[in-house]
């Protein structure tokens, strides 16, 4: 039993180190996403034709509403199984336009613009939670060997030889 105590605390330590490598590369990944959108120009436009070829991939054009920029297209996918296209004709949305290179331009939502920082720092924070339950855990099971020691060897103390 002590050789699963000591594997279950190098879990922990592993857990810990995980999420502390998670922690860092997501902030890190936040912060390059943050100054790769500064380059982009934040505008309000307005859904003006929704075009699906293929059920579940959609094409979406955009007008600038206040004319600056050309209209461009947008390419969403989403599961038709499970729901309908969550955007409307004649939507008005704010877009991150990227005038180097229109197709990387993308609607703004916090969870798609930062998808990959975001499921990085929840799985670290999961992770460092983790990390002092496990050694409750450990600790909980130590006590527990050292109140009755016999238990070790598979003998019960009610257990009477003659």
């Amino acid at each position: 039993m002590n050789k699963n105590l000591n594997i279950l605390k190098l879990v922990a330590f592993g857990m810990l180190s995980a999420s502390i490598v998670l922690i860092v590369l997501g902030v890190y990944m936040y912060t390059q996403r943050e100054k790769e959108l500064k380059e982009y120009k934040l505008i309000k436009c307005k859904i003006i034709k929704i075009d699906e070829p293929v059920r579940g991939n959609v094409e979406l054009t955009f007008r600038d509403l206040n004319g600056s920029y050309p209209p461009f297209k947008y390419f969403v996918y989403y599961d038709a199984s499970e729901g309908e296209l969550e955007y409307k004709l004649n939507e008005i949305l704010e877009v991150y336009y990227y005038e180097k290179d229109v197709s990387k331009s993308e609607i703004k939502d916090f969870i798609n613009n930062y998808e990959t920082p975001f499921i990085m720092l929840v799985i670290g924070f999961v992770f460092l939670i983790d990390f002092p339950i496990m050694f409750f855990v450990i600790r909980i099971n130590k006590k527990k060997l050292s109140r009755s020691p016999s238990q070790n060897y598979g003998i019960k103390d009610s257990v009477i030889s003659e």
